[in-house]
């Protein structure tokens, strides 16, 4: 094992660690060139940390730090996010070295990882669970073989449903899903308190906020994300209020079918027997660690709230 140091991303030359991003995540530009809006540098003291040898960084443990309510406390948590070992310094124990440096940096932490990485968390007596599924719903099916593609629009949503009404991206809007989101959280023993920072930081300092969508559905708020990619239109529910119903996915069926949407993504702790015979329903593995083990056993237990909003999902 090579000489290294253990740095906070404060201390490394900006223009080096953009390029470190650049070629270790395929994030699109916005995102890359943000990453003090990524890593939520605003909020409080806590900085993602980098592992340097010979002057080059060779590793990474990127983090976003939130409040969590945990029966009727406040406490600080961060999500693990942007976990990096270049590909020559890997299995030589400096991944695990770099986690437990991370780990000193906020007493609860949260993931939601690869199975590369449980591997390293699971070392270190992380709880995890498969609660959560990645799922998608194709519609326009002619659309996704390249032969019979349409055009795209130049815009996105063309076609409103009037049960759908599409909310102006502005702070009123934002304070209505921050009134909402306490009194849903009042209701429960655990969940992130998601105030009006906290989605005007996710929401509207977001880099690609032109391609967000907010509907209003009985009083449920629903953002969506809306992507271009090989000319295929993937619309993903980032954010719901309420739990995601077949009642929502019926009419996101029809909305996307009347705006040319060739799939919806979206995140479900619903259990379905067919989850594990289809490729793309996906598992997502969330690891949770603290010292305080009743904390540690109800994060594991009960925490059923992860969205694409959360953590880096929504834009791996």
């Amino acid at each position: 094992m090579s000489k290294f140091h253990i740095k906070k991303i404060s201390e490394i030359d900006a223009k080096k660690l953009l390029q470190f991003y650049q070629d270790s995540f395929q994030y699109e530009k916005s995102v890359l060139d943000n990453y003090q809006w990524r890593y939520r540098s605003e909020f409080n003291e806590f900085e993602p940390l980098v592992l340097m040898i010979d002057n080059q960084i060779c590793g990474h443990a990127g983090l976003i730090p939130i409040d969590l309510k945990i029966n009727d406390k406040k406490q600080k948590a961060i999500w693990f996010t942007d976990f990096y070992i270049t590909p020559k310094h890997r299995s030589k124990g400096y991944g695990k070295l770099l986690t437990k440096e991370w780990m000193k940096i906020c007493p609860i932490q949260i993931t939601i990882c690869n199975d590369q990485s449980l591997k390293v968390f699971k070392k270190l007596n992380w709880s995890n669970n498969n609660n959560f599924v990645r799922r998608l719903k194709f519609y326009n099916y002619l659309n996704i073989v390249p032969i019979f593609r349409k055009l795209n629009e130049s815009s996105f949503i063309k076609n409103e449903l009037k049960d759908l009404k599409l909310e102006e991206l502005n702070n009123k809007t934002i304070s209505k899903m921050a009134d909402l989101s306490e009194h849903n959280l009042i209701k429960k023993s655990i969940g992130i308190i998601r105030d009006e920072k906290w989605f005007k930081w996710r929401i509207l300092d977001c880099p690609y906020k032109k391609d967000i969508y907010i509907f209003n559905f009985k009083e449920n708020f629903i953002v969506t994300r809306m992507k271009l990619k090989n000319d295929l239109k993937i619309l993903s529910i980032i954010y719901s209020s309420q739990p995601i119903n077949s009642s929502i996915t019926r009419l996101f069926s029809k909305f996307s079918k009347e705006n040319n949407i060739n799939y919806l993504s979206y995140i479900s702790n619903e259990k379905k027997i067919f989850d594990f015979f289809l490729p793309w329903q996906r598992k997502l593995n969330f690891a949770c660690n603290t010292e305080d083990k009743s904390i540690k056993n109800i994060l594991n237990k009960n925490y059923d709230d992860v969205q694409f909003i959360d953590s880096d999902i929504d834009y791996i």
